[in-house]
Parts: C-alpha cells; sequence; structure tokens
C-alpha cells in the first residue's frame, strides 16, 4: 500500500495495517487470510479476506466497532492503542474479547490437563492389570505396546479432529 493510501486511512484502520504489516519489526508481515480463518472461528462469525482488503485499501472506509475490535485482536493491536485513535468503544470490546479469550484458553487448558490425566490413570491400571496375567514376560511387554500404540493412534486422531474443528 502507498504511504499516500495510508494517510487516507481512518486513525484506527492505519493503527491496523501497521500492525499487520509489522512495521518497524523485524518480523514478517501476517498473512490476512489465515487470520481471517482465526478470527471467524474464534468470534463465531465469519470474516474473510475481501472484507479486510476492502478496507486497508481505503476502498471501504467504514468498520464496525466489533469488526475493528475482532480485527485488532487478530493483529495483536494493544487496546489502548486502539483507544488512542478515538475508537473508545472498538477498545472495550477489544479488552472483552482479550478477557473472554483468556477465559477460554484456561478452560481448554484445564480439560487437556484433565484428559491427559485421565489417558495416564487409564495407562497406570491398565499396565496393572496385564502384568496381573498368567502370561510371560514378553507376551505382558507385547501387550503393553500394543496399548501404548492403540493409545498414540487415538490420541493422534483426537488431536487432528481438535485442530480442525479449532480452525488451527
Amino acid at each position: 500500500m502507498s504511504a499516500t493510501r495510508t494517510t487516507q486511512l481512518s486513525p484506527a484502520l492505519a493503527l491496523l495495517v501497521r500492525y499487520r504489516k509489522r512495521e518497524g519489526s523485524p518480523e514478517p508481515e501476517l498473512q490476512v487470510r489465515p487470520l481471517a480463518r482465526k478470527i471467524s472461528a474464534a468470534s463465531g462469525h465469519k470474516f474473510n479476506e475481501q472484507f479486510w482488503r476492502r478496507r486497508e485499501s481505503g476502498l471501504v472506509t467504514d468498520i464496525s466497532d466489533k469488526d475493528l475490535a475482532w480485527w485488532a485482536w487478530g493483529f495483536g493491536v494493544p487496546a489502548d492503542e486502539l483507544a488512542a485513535t478515538g475508537r473508545p468503544e472498538a477498545a472495550d470490546l477489544l479488552r472483552q474479547i482479550l478477557a473472554d479469550q483468556e477465559t477460554k484458553d484456561a478452560a481448554a487448558k484445564r480439560a487437556a490437563d484433565r484428559a491427559a490425566d485421565a489417558v495416564e490413570g487409564f495407562l497406570r491400571d491398565a499396565y496393572a492389570e496385564i502384568d496381573a496375567l498368567n502370561a510371560s514376560g514378553p507376551e505382558k511387554e507385547r501387550m503393553k505396546r500394543y496399548l501404548l500404540e492403540r493409545t498414540r493412534q487415538v490420541l493422534d486422531r483426537e488431536q487432528v479432529t481438535t485442530t480442525s474443528l479449532d480452525g488451527r
């Protein structure tokens, strides 16, 4: 985008463009398409690349506080900087999004920890049952390896399912 176009953008959109392009940072610019998918998955609303591109190019100048807040979240814009552009309502929405996402992330981590504990407990109990069997040492080891391999397959499949549902 040319400097002239950037200066024609509202202060809020210009801020978001700077964050997306990572101006002043050695990091590569953020790609819009994967961010639109990430924002759509997190928000439950459809965001698409064209929506952002039309605003970034200056072809469309309006953006709701809700949409602005979600794009700011996706680009990693601090709420205080967004508020400083004259969009305090969008900044308040962004703060709420950040709090909600933090709560969701904490809940997901707790659920993952519980699931890991449950799998570990299951394997410990299953290994104890195998050890109690009237079977040779090599047979018991074979059963444990099989159980562990099947558990890995189920966990791998579950990870793929979870990842596709999360939109990652």
